[in-house]
């Protein structure tokens, strides 16, 4: 059975569907309040280890599997597109997690201008 990190997890929909596909999450991370309390009540097992920019890869199990949908703000062609400049630019830290913890596959979502801007 593989394993499953999820980063930007949200409600988990995702991550039900690998479940679905008999692969297992053993961790996941998220910040938003709600998504948090969705999460806790699917999988109650399953530690959120919270914002991706305070996770210290070293010390995380690594799973056969990273997947995530990071924040599409920077990129997005009906947004103002400003790349490495805005806040919501979180790249780097998925970049350094599949870095550190070498997974045997990585599942990122985003928008098309992710290829031209950022």
């Amino acid at each position: 059975m593989l394993t499953v990190g999820s980063l930007f997890t949200g409600i988990g929909g995702l991550d039900l569907g690998l479940e679905r596909a008999g692969m297992r999450v053993i961790w996941q991370s998220e910040v938003d309040a709600y998504c948090c309390k969705v999460l806790a009540k699917h999988w109650p097992d399953t530690p959120n280890l919270g914002d991706i920019r305070d996770i210290d890869w070293g010390r995380v199990e690594r799973p056969d599997v990273i997947c995530g949908g990071y924040p599409c703000q920077p990129f997005s062609l009906a947004g103002r597109r400003q790349g490495t400049d805005d806040a919501r630019h979180l790249w780097p830290w998925f970049a350094d997690a599949i870095r550190t913890l070498r997974p045997r596959y990585a599942v990122l979502e985003n928008v098309y201008g992710h290829l031209s801007k950022g």
